[in-house]
C-alpha cells in the first residue's frame, strides 16, 4: 500500500504536469495568435500611414485643379464669346494663368499644369501650358501641343485630352510617358463644361518618379519593400520586376487579389518562388495600390522567439516543480494549489492576479518568476496598445484611434450630438526644409498643445503629418464657437510672444456639426469639415501672398 506521502506526491506530480502543459500550451497558443495579430497590425499601420502620405500629394493636386476648374467656369462669360473673340480669349487665359500659377507653386510634386480649350470650336493650340524640368526649377510658359496634329490613339501625345473628355468627369490618368515633354507622369484632368458644352480641360502633372522615390524610401523589416500596382496586380513599380509585368509572370503561388480597397484585417499569404511572404495593401486616391511586403519569417520573428522562450521556460519550470514535489511534497502542497489557481486565471486571460506570499525557498522563486512573467506580459501589452493608438511625437491619439472612435460613433443608435474640427498646420514643409525636422516637430507640438488646451473636454487625434482632428462632445460641442474664438485669441497671443517662425502657431481649421439629415456617417462630417479647413487654408495663403 502506498503511503499518503506517496499518494500526495503522485497526485501533486500529476497536477503539476497538467498545469504546466495547460499553461505552457495556452501561453504558446496565445503568444502565436497575439504575435501574428500584432505583426499584421504593424504592417497594416505602416501601409496606411505611407498611403496617407502619398494620398496627401494626390489630394492636394485634386483640390488645386478642382479650384481652378470651378473658377474657370464661374469666370467664363459665354462659350460663344470665348470661341469667337480672340481678345476676350487672351484676357480670359491670362486670368486663369495668374490663378493657376499661384496655386501650382503651393502644390508639391507638380512639374506641369495647363488649361486647354476645345479644338473643335477654338484654335487647336489655344490655352496655357507651364512646365519645369525639375521640382527645383521655376515654371516656364511653353507652347501648347497642337491637339489636332495627332490621332486620338497616339496616347503618348494626347491621352491627357481624349481620355478625360471621353470620360466626361475628373480623371486620374495612370502612369504614362508623355512624349511632348519626355517625362513619365501621373495626371489629374478635369473637363470644363458650360451649359453642357465642352469648353476645354484643366489639369496638373505629377512627376511619376517623385512618387516612386517616396515608395522606394519605405522600409519594412530587414528585407521588406513597397511597390505600386493597379487593381489587377500589374506592376507600376516593383524593385524585382519591370513596369508592366502582370501577376501571371511573377512566379507567385497563393490566392491574391487587389480588387478591394485594402487588404483588410488579415495579411495576404503567398509564395514568391520558394519564399513565403505576407503583404498588406491600400488603395491610393488615383486607384493605384500601395503594397508593402516582407518575408513571413521576418514578420513573425518576434512571435517565434517568444514562443521558443515560453517552451524553454515551461520545460524548466516543469522539471523544477517535479523535483521540488518529490523532495518537499508536504511543504509545497498548499502553495502549489494557490499557484495552480493563479495559473488558471492567467490561462483565462486575467493578469491582475494575487500570488502567494514569497518564501525563501524554491516555491518563492517560482512565485517570483511567475510575477515577473505577468509583469512582462502586462508591459508588452501596454507597449503594443500605446504604439497602436497614440502618436509618439505629440502624445495625442493617432489615426487608428480616430478610426476606432469614428466606428463607435457610427455604430451608436439614437440621437447623436457631435462635431468635428479639422486642423492643418500651415507651412510645415517650409519649416522642415528651412530649419530642420526638429524645429518642425516643435512647430507641430506647439499646435497640438494649444489644441489640447482649448478642447480639453474632447479627444484630439493626429491623423496625418500636419493634420489634427478634434471630435467635439459634451461642453466642447455646446461651446464650440467660443472655443474656436478662444483658439484664435490664444494663437495670436502666443505668436506675439514668440520670435522664431517654428515656435509660432499658424493653423487653418474647419468645423462642422453632425447633421442627421445630410450626414450618413462620421466620414461625411469629416469631409465637410476638411473642405472648410481647405477653404480657410487657401484664404490664409492668399492673405500671406497679398
Amino acid at each position: 500500500m502506498k503511503s499518503i506521502q506517496e499518494k500526495i506526491t503522485l497526485l501533486t506530480t500529476i497536477a503539476i504536469l497538467m498545469v504546466a502543459l495547460i499553461v505552457g500550451g495556452t501561453a504558446i497558443f496565445t503568444l502565436r495568435q497575439a504575435g501574428e495579430y500584432n505583426s499584421a497590425q504593424i504592417l497594416h499601420l505602416t501601409c496606411e500611414k505611407e498611403a496617407d502620405t502619398i494620398n496627401r500629394v494626390l489630394l492636394n493636386t485634386e483640390e488645386a485643379v478642382n479650384i481652378l476648374a470651378d473658377y474657370a467656369v464661374e469666370r467664363l462669360f459665354s462659350v460663344e464669346k470665348l470661341a469667337g473673340d480672340q481678345a476676350y480669349r487672351d484676357s480670359y487665359t491670362v486670368q486663369l494663368s495668374n490663378l493657376f500659377s499661384n496655386i501650382a507653386e503651393n502644390v508639391p510634386g507638380i512639374v506641369s499644369y495647363y488649361v486647354r480649350f476645345n479644338p473643335d470650336i477654338m484654335p487647336p493650340t489655344s490655352g496655357l501650358f507651364y512646365r519645369r524640368d525639375s521640382l527645383d526649377d521655376e515654371f516656364e510658359m511653353t507652347e501648347p501641343t497642337d491637339i489636332k496634329a495627332y490621332d486620338k490613339d497616339d496616347m503618348g501625345r494626347v491621352n491627357w485630352w481624349y481620355i478625360p473628355v471621353e470620360n466626361g468627369v475628373p480623371t486620374w490618368l495612370e502612369p504614362y510617358h508623355n512624349e511632348n515633354i519626355d517625362k513619365d507622369l501621373i495626371s489629374y484632368v478635369v473637363p470644363l463644361y458650360e451649359n453642357g458644352v465642352l469648353v476645354g480641360i484643366a489639369g496638373m502633372d505629377i512627376d511619376y518618379y517623385t512618387l516612386v522615390d517616396t515608395v522606394k524610401a519605405i522600409k519594412c523589416y530587414d528585407t521588406g519593400y513597397a511597390c505600386l500596382a493597379n487593381d489587377k496586380g500589374d506592376v507600376y513599380y516593383n524593385p524585382n520586376f519591370d513596369p508592366g509585368t502582370v501577376m501571371e509572370e511573377m512566379n507567385l503561388r497563393g490566392i491574391m487579389s487587389f480588387e478591394a480597397e485594402s487588404s483588410g484585417d488579415e495579411l495576404v499569404d503567398y509564395y514568391l518562388g520558394d519564399m513565403r511572404k505576407l503583404l498588406s495593401y491600400s488603395s491610393l486616391v488615383n486607384g493605384m495600390r500601395l503594397i508593402i511586403t516582407a518575408p513571413r519569417s521576418e514578420i513573425l520573428a518576434m512571435s517565434n522567439n517568444l514562443t521558443r522562450r515560453v517552451i524553454i521556460s515551461t520545460i524548466i519550470v516543469l522539471f523544477t516543480f517535479l523535483f521540488l514535489t518529490i523532495m518537499v511534497s508536504r511543504r509545497i502542497t498548499g502553495p502549489l494549489k494557490t499557484l495552480a489557481q493563479v495559473a488558471r486565471e492567467i490561462n483565462d486571460g486575467k493578469l491582475e492576479v494575487t500570488f502567494p506570499k514569497e518564501t525563501s525557498d524554491e516555491v518563492g522563486d517560482l512565485v517570483h518568476a511567475m510575477e515577473k512573467m505577468v509583469h512582462h506580459l502586462k508591459h508588452h501589452i501596454d507597449d503594443l496598445n500605446s504604439l497602436a493608438y497614440h502618436d509618439s511625437l505629440t502624445g495625442v491619439k493617432n489615426k487608428t484611434a480616430y478610426d476606432d472612435a469614428a466606428s463607435k460613433l457610427d455604430s451608436q443608435g439614437g440621437e447623436k450630438e457631435y462635431g468635428i474640427v479639422v486642423f492643418d498646420a500651415n507651412n510645415l514643409k517650409k519649416i522642415n526644409d528651412t530649419y530642420g525636422h526638429e524645429r518642425g516637430n516643435i512647430y507641430l507640438q506647439n499646435a497640438c498643445r494649444l489644441t489640447c488646451r482649448i478642447f480639453k473636454g474632447s479627444p484630439v487625434f493626429r491623423i496625418g503629418g500636419d493634420e489634427f482632428v478634434v471630435i467635439l462632445q459634451g461642453d466642447d460641442y455646446d461651446n464650440c464657437y467660443k472655443l474656436l474664438r478662444d483658439f484664435d485669441v490664444e494663437a495670436e497671443r502666443h505668436n506675439l510672444e514668440t520670435v522664431n517662425e517654428w515656435e509660432k502657431i499658424n493653423i487653418a481649421k474647419g468645423m462642422v456639426k453632425y447633421d442627421p439629415e445630410t450626414d450618413a456617417n462620421v466620414e461625411s462630417v469629416f469631409k465637410r469639415a476638411d473642405a472648410r479647413m481647405y477653404v480657410a487654408k487657401q484664404k490664409m495663403k492668399l492673405a500671406e501672398m497679398g
